[in-house]
C-alpha cells in the first residue's frame, strides 16, 4: 500500500472505518487514538513505525500492517457488514474516552464481543 491507495481508502470508506480496521487488524492492541496517529504518519510519508506490533510482525513497515488490516476488515465487511458496522461504531464510541478508557477497553477487546 502507498499513499494514494491510503488516501483512497480514507475516502472512499472514511477515516472511522480505518480507525476501526486498524484496531480489529489488531485484535485492540491500538486504540482509536493511536489508530489515528499511525494513520497520520503513513498519510505524511512514514513508512516506518516501532510499535511492538509492528516491529513483531511487519519489521517496522508501517505501511504494510495498515495494509494487512485494510484486508482483513474489507473481507470481513463482505462476509457480515453488520459487524463490521458494530466494529465501526464500537470504534467511534471508544474513541469519545479518555487516553486510560480507550487503553483498558483495548486490553478487554479480545473478549467484549463486538
Amino acid at each position: 500500500m502507498d499513499n494514494v491507495e491510503l488516501n483512497s481508502v480514507i475516502e472512499k470508506k472514511g477515516m472511522d472505518w480505518l480507525v476501526a480496521a486498524l484496531i480489529e487488524g489488531s485484535i485492540g492492541y491500538h486504540t482509536p487514538k493511536h489508530a489515528k496517529i499511525l494513520i497520520n504518519r503513513a498519510i505524511a510519508g512514514e513508512a516506518k513505525d516501532y510499535c511492538e506490533r509492528c516491529m513483531a510482525c511487519f519489521n517496522c513497515d508501517l505501511m504494510k500492517m495498515i495494509e494487512r488490516d485494510v484486508e482483513i476488515f474489507e473481507r470481513l465487511e463482505a462476509r457480515d457488514p453488520q459487524r463490521s458496522e458494530r466494529i465501526v461504531s464500537a470504534a467511534k464510541q471508544i474513541a469519545n474516552l479518555d487516553e486510560e478508557g480507550q487503553s483498558l477497553v483495548s486490553l478487554a477487546y479480545p473478549t467484549m464481543g463486538v
